[in-house]
């Protein structure tokens, strides 16, 4: 003999329900939206520059500037000597030759190196005598500037040249810190900046080209034709 069930049946308010009911769809609205929602927000404050604060050499004797001195430390004694462009890891001190120096190639000839200075892993290709160089940068997580190296290595002068090269142009709502990364004109000793709101520049004979997407810089130079 079988013995019937009783069903049960429960009552909700017409006002939970639709509470309940316009939570959920929130839920799902802010799921597939959020994306978009943050960039709004991110946009709302507008944009601001933010450059680092003037710093002091504490570098005893100006012969010694890493940049335009002859330190034990630094090759730059080196590269002046060379027509060329060089990117410099400033952290540790790093410089990469993009290798344009037509007068140490032959005809034709193009070479390519890779690397990794401890600070930044890097790829450089040169095609062309001289003629373009390509450098890809991978840079670590929470790469910072490390201001007491640069401030015992650089004579004032040239320090206020490299900070000037940090400043940042960001978002006011956004977090964002100065990649410690810097190109230079191994010729003049000018400094160029390779934040990302910078895409390119004329250096010496080359027009430069800079890509930033996360956590890589690509940098292309290229020569240019009278």
């Amino acid at each position: 003999m079988s013995v019937k069930r009783k069903k049960y049946y429960y009552r909700i308010r017409a006002e939970a329900f639709w509470s309940t009911a316009a939570c959920v769809l929130l839920l799902f609205a802010g799921v597939f939206f959020k994306d978009d929602i943050y960039e709004r927000w991110l946009h709302s404050g507008g944009t601001e520059n933010v450059a680092i604060e003037k710093m002091k050499s504490g570098l005893k004797c100006v012969g010694t500037c890493y940049l335009c001195g002859n330190s034990d430390d630094s090759l730059m004694d080196h590269y002046r000597k060379r027509d060329s462009i060089g990117l410099i890891s400033i952290n540790d001190w790093y410089v990469l030759d993009f290798r344009l120096d037509t007068s140490e190639a032959e005809e034709g000839d193009g070479s390519c190196a890779s690397g990794n200075t401890g600070e930044i892993m890097y790829s450089l290709n040169n095609n062309f005598s001289g003629e373009m160089a390509a450098v890809e940068v991978i840079l670590p997580e929470d790469y910072d500037l490390k201001k007491e190296k640069i401030q015992n290595s650089l004579c004032q002068q040239c320090l206020d040249k490299v900070v000037e090269s940090l400043e940042v142009h960001k978002w006011k709502n956004e977090r964002k810190k100065a990649v410690p990364l810097c190109l230079m004109d191994f010729q003049t000793l000018e400094i160029y900046s390779v934040q990302d709101w910078h895409k390119g520049c004329l250096i010496g004979d080359y027009w430069v080209d800079i890509k930033t997407e996360e956590n890589q810089i690509e940098i292309n130079a290229y020569k240019v034709r009278e």
